[in-house]
């Protein structure tokens, strides 16, 4: 559990700075994008790690905006990480917590977190899944990367308040992602 949690939390952080400007495009049917409440993200940066275990493999990805992220003010920057047994395979995985993920090391549970306030110095906060529920669709290219994609908004609570936040963020917001790799 420890070493799942280190993954998870290494690739939440791996990438929280970017390129100093952003065009700030409009996403396209073939671009990553994301979406929080009212806010849509737009990929700059990825990664993506596999390690195997017991016979297990977890991978995590870890997506990132760049710039002003956005130019949303104090929601400015954002970034996902996700989390899975891959050794599952491509399919429809349900999006839950962490605890769940490692507790059913053989079902096909996908782990979410979303942080936003990532472009600037005032507060950020991730986002963890409320509860349970919604599903993930997650393939795998031809170059051996995994996309994972939430096409039906799924609801997100507010979990870690870093730099006292953003005062005007909700409890909760819908998520849903667009070919994230």
């Amino acid at each position: 559990m420890k070493r799942v949690l280190s993954i998870v939390f290494a690739s939440l952080f791996l990438f929280s700075c970017g390129k100093k400007s952003d065009n700030n495009p409009t996403p396209s049917e073939g671009d990553v994008s994301w979406k929080l409440g009212d806010y849509t993200y737009v990929k700059a940066a990825s990664s993506q790690t596999s390690t195997a275990t017991d016979g297990r493999v977890i991978t995590a990805l870890a997506v990132t905006t760049a710039g002003n992220g956005g130019n949303y003010g104090a929601f400015s920057g954002s970034a996902l990480a996700m989390t899975f047994y891959s050794n599952l395979g491509e399919g429809t995985y349900s999006i839950g917590t962490t605890e769940a993920m490692v507790s059913n090391p053989t079902s096909r549970i996908l782990t979410i977190t979303c942080t936003i306030g990532t472009a600037v110095n005032t507060g950020s906060i991730l986002y963890s899944v409320n509860g349970t529920g919604g599903t993930a669709n997650v393939t795998k290219d031809s170059n051996g990367k995994f996309h994972i994609t939430v096409s039906s908004a799924v609801s997100f609570k507010k979990d870690i308040v870093v730099g006292g936040g953003i005062p005007a963020a909700k409890a909760t917001y819908d998520l849903t992602i667009h070919n994230a790799w």
